[in-house]
């Protein structure tokens, strides 16, 4: 009979190399598992942000990591959505929100009610009928009520990279992850890694390897039959500006991630601080203009360094290959937008923690994982991509071309679906719910054409009354939220009146 595995080597650096390895350890370590941590010099600087969405929360409470202490160790603020300006330029500024799906059994999405509205005359847009939004233009959070409610959201994080790797790493290690020092030498035979020398002599032989090295595929790379597929046909920013400007006086619930003619410019604001990104393409323009420019844009001078980087999107072909398996940007190098950075990292290690092996061997898991995963990353790939083939800035050489980029098939369907009928078709593996996908179809000017028939089994009055009851719900409910300073615990107490 085959034996279990009996141990783990986690390669990489910051924060997907200890949330992984806390990830397995907290999960198998009482089975007699260890787990052992390769550690590689890190690629933050102090001005890196992480922009996450609501999925790291449940990592969070399945790893014991208390919210409060995320958010006061790493100068965190909630992001209940994003802000997308100048994707055209005529239009109005809309927010992709982190609305929950609504509850199973229940009636027909919003979203086919609201396309009948606007079909007869409704000028409210789509996301004036999102908690989500309502809560990010009014800066509140939308904490869930002591009653489940047909309408209901989600926040998400902008939290200090280089202080919540240092939490997570503390996480780990205080749950009996093993540290080591850098490698200094990998030894491969075939598709299979056979042992790790480091720096300090010592050597680690593991029955599973996973390589979380970011875009480097420190491990995976190496192993007979990798190869990346490059996205860089949807995905065309190839270079990364970060930088940090000051602290805002006032905290919003929201990035703000705006266009300009050569790529796009995203602020995410810690309490003590504003994250400053630049996405571009290398060849349309230089280092020094995009830090220019990105402090024009945001209209905040740039404090200290602006470290630069590139960008290679694309997923690996077989994301588990041998005894390796590659997590985060390892086996899915995502598109800065639409904070999935670490949404990949919490991805690939919930598809490796459904998929453990049961035996140390020939690992016939492998090939769910390789499904799941590329599944789950294209996906992604979507979403990212409907940003930039979807733009309206028309005249400018940089968007005129990426509109003309042939869509995946799979984009195109959900674009298709969602003109002809105000529906999006879901895959396997998907990371956003419908309303999700609606707010972004819709912020990017896909109007639909129409809608489910079952909706015109409402009278025209009850229509009416449905529409005008889910804004007035939306509205009372954001009002009762609490403001960002109020849940981060910044509020300043009323002075007292100085009696006469």
């Amino acid at each position: 009979m085959s034996r279990r595995v009996e141990s783990v080597a986690v390669v990489g650096r910051d924060a997907p190399v200890w949330l992984a390895a806390a990830a397995v350890q907290r999960a198998l370590g009482r089975t007699g598992v260890r787990v052992q941590v390769v550690e590689l010099d890190s690629q933050l600087s102090t001005v890196d942000v992480y922009a996450v969405g609501p999925s790291l929360a449940a990592l969070h409470r399945l790893l014991g990591l208390d919210e409060r202490l995320v958010l006061n160790v790493c100068d965190g603020v909630p992001m209940v959505a994003q802000r997308f300006s100048n994707w055209a330029k005529a239009a109005q500024p809309y927010f992709v929100a982190y609305d929950d799906e609504p509850l199973p059994g229940g009636d027909l999405t919003f979203t086919h009610y609201w396309s009948k509205g606007a079909l007869e005359g409704l000028r409210a847009s789509l996301q004036d009928f999102s908690l989500g939004t309502a809560c990010a233009r009014l800066n509140k959070v939308p904490v869930p009520g002591a009653e489940p409610s047909p309408l209901s959201a989600s926040y998400g994080y902008h939290l200090d990279a280089a202080r919540y790797s240092e939490l997570a790493k503390q996480l780990a290690l205080r749950l009996g992850v093993e540290p080591g020092v850098g490698p200094r030498n990998i030894q491969v035979d075939g598709d299979r890694i056979e042992a790790i020398d480091l720096a300090d002599g010592t050597r680690v032989a593991a029955d599973l390897y996973l390589d979380a090295s970011g875009s480097e595929a420190r491990l995976i790379g190496r192993l007979a039959g990798a190869q990346l597929e490059s996205w860089a046909e949807w995905l065309p920013c190839d270079r990364l500006l970060a930088a940090s400007g000051p602290e805002l006086k006032t905290l919003p619930a929201f990035s703000q991630v705006s266009a300009f003619n050569r790529g796009w410019v995203g602020l995410f604001p810690l309490q003590t601080r504003t994250g400053i990104v630049a996405a571009y393409r290398s060849s349309a323009i230089g280092d020094r203009e995009a830090a220019e420019l990105a402090s024009v844009i945001s209209r905040m001078p740039i404090t200290g360094e602006a470290v630069v980087s590139e960008l290679s999107p694309g997923i690996q072909c077989r994301p588990w290959i041998g005894n390796c398996v590659a997590i985060g940007r390892s086996a899915i190098a995502a598109d800065p937008i639409g904070a999935l950075d670490l949404h990949v990292t919490h991805g690939c290690i919930s598809h490796l923690m459904s998929l453990f092996p049961a035996t140390a061997g020939d690992f016939p898991e492998a090939q769910a994982y390789n499904r799941s995963v590329r599944s789950f990353g294209s996906n992604l790939r979507d979403f990212q991509a409907a940003h930039y083939l979807l733009n309206r800035r028309f005249d400018d050489p940089f968007w005129d071309a990426i509109r003309q980029v042939e869509m995946p098939a799979s984009l195109k369907r959900k674009v298709d679906m969602f003109d002809a009928r105000a529906a999006v078709p879901l895959n396997d593996d998907e990371s956003f719910y419908e309303q999700g996908w609606a707010d972004l179809l819709a912020g990017c000017g896909v109007h639909p054409k129409g809608y489910d028939p079952r909706v015109d089994s409402l009278s025209d009055e009850a229509h009416i009354r449905k529409v005008q009851q889910r804004l007035r719900d939306v509205a009372e409910l954001a009002k009762r939220m609490p403001g960002v300073d109020q849940f981060l615990g910044l509020e300043q107490p009323a002075s007292a009146e100085v009696s006469g």
